[in-house]
């Protein structure tokens, strides 16, 4: 591919040779280190690629060997340039085209970030603008390190992040820590103080692994908010069995905890559907940098649409974005239905409501182990309600009590005077 290129900016013919001795001639060609290529035999003549430079050396050879050959196609920016030599504005605007190419090459235009479930890419994007990274910027100015250390360091559920830079896209790749306990775990870790693991709702414990502080319950026991699981304090005992002091710590557990959720969701057997027409409206626009221009619906004359926005950015290749991108701007007209649910739809409806909600609840660390909801339908509405069964994380901070142990001096001067 390299090699192409090369003979095009030098420029090459293609020729056909005859004549009395044509082996001859491509015998002193040879000799001559002159370059030929794609070389066939046709009719009796052959027909060959030479460079422009070659073929200027051609001449004592022809002569030599009796043979003349006839141009078939010129190649090469030579002669693209000598057939456009009065067109000057055509060149500039080449020239001037591969000038703001190569200036645009130098921002960023685009900012892709990949791995985000918690935040959402605009929070981000405005978190890193805050820290001078932003669409427009100098590729030059651009610190990827000091981005990862900057993101980790802004959020902390951020454990790892990666940026780099690809054409005019800065990509920047992080890994969410989706732990359950991650909260407990980084209050623990800025606690200064002893604290203890409190119980924060009625649960049946499930298991229980302490690291650090005394253990309270045991699997099976039944708690309730504010009953202290773990304490942040652990015993000394002298020779005689006797508490003597009390290591203090800040409480490290996992704690399971059987735990119920209610669940009640309600909704009208009659409804309001969109059917949509088929008419439809369009307008389009552009955005460069900053500058929105957006063409009015002229044959809008819908009351009630839905409105639906396409981008179609302009790029090179994958990697190389501009600072422009095309809009069209879709209005689709519908018009209200007043519809009534049947009873399987009522309760496939109100189903998936419920599978959602559960859902949502696995993503937080919550394994269901039971689900007492019922669905049930009259003439005019469904209900569904009920409890579900779940082992999840329990337990919350709350600072240790310093307990005082008295010395064998002080309970003599207690007794002492107790007999005065």
């Amino acid at each position: 591919m390299l090699i192409d290129k090369l003979k095009f900016l030098q420029g090459y013919v293609k020729i056909k040779l005859s004549g009395y001795a044509p082996e001859r001639f491509l015998n002193l060609c040879s000799n001559h280190n002159i370059l030929i290529w794609n070389l066939e035999y046709e009719e009796d003549n052959y027909v060959f690629c030479i460079s422009v430079r070659g073929l200027k050396r051609l001449k004592p050879i022809l002569r030599k060997t009796r043979t003349k050959f006839v141009i078939l196609e010129r190649v090469g920016l030579p002669f693209l340039m000598s057939r456009y030599r009065k067109r000057k504005l055509f060149f500039a605007g080449i020239f001037l085209c591969c000038g703001l190419l190569y200036t645009m090459s130098l921002f960023i235009w685009k900012i892709e970030i990949h791995g985000n479930l918690h935040e959402t890419d605009s929070n981000i994007i405005k978190f890193l603008e805050k820290n001078q990274v932003y669409h427009g910027r100098l590729k030059s100015k651009i610190d990827c390190e000091k981005i990862e250390e900057e993101l980790r360091a802004g959020y902390g559920d951020i454990i790892w992040a990666s940026a780099k830079l690809e054409g005019t896209m800065l990509i920047i790749d992080i890994q969410e820590n989706l732990a359950a306990n991650q909260q407990a775990s980084k209050q623990a870790e800025e606690d200064t103080g002893p604290s203890d693991l409190i119980a924060d709702k009625d649960a049946v414990i499930y298991s229980i692994l302490t690291r650090q502080g005394t253990p309270y319950v045991e699997k099976g026991s039944e708690v309730h908010p504010g009953d202290l699981l773990v304490e942040g304090k652990n015993p000394v005992l002298n020779d005689s069995g006797e508490v003597a002091s009390y290591q203090y710590c800040v409480s490290d557990a996992d704690i399971l905890g059987i735990t119920q959720y209610m669940y009640e969701d309600q909704f009208s057997m009659g409804y309001e559907d969109k059917v949509f027409t088929g008419e439809e409206s369009a307008a389009y626009g552009m955005r460069l940098w900053n500058l929105q221009m957006k063409l009015p619906h002229f044959f809008r004359k819908f009351s009630d649409y839905d409105v639906i926005t396409n981008e179609y950015p302009v790029k090179i290749g994958e990697t190389f974005y501009l600072p422009l991108l095309f809009t069209k701007e879709t209005c689709k007209e519908y018009k209200t239905e007043k519809k009534r649910y049947s009873k399987q739809e009522a309760e496939q409806a109100a189903r998936a409501k419920l599978e959602e909600f559960c859902a949502e609840l696995t993503q937080k660390g919550v394994q269901i182990i039971e689900n007492n909801v019922m669905i049930v339908t009259d003439g005019k509405n469904c209900t569904a309600s009920g409890t579900i069964k779940v082992i999840e994380p329990i337990g919350t901070r709350k600072d240790t009590t310093i307990t005082e142990i008295p010395q064998e001096g002080q309970i003599e001067d207690e007794s002492d005077g107790n007999r005065d």
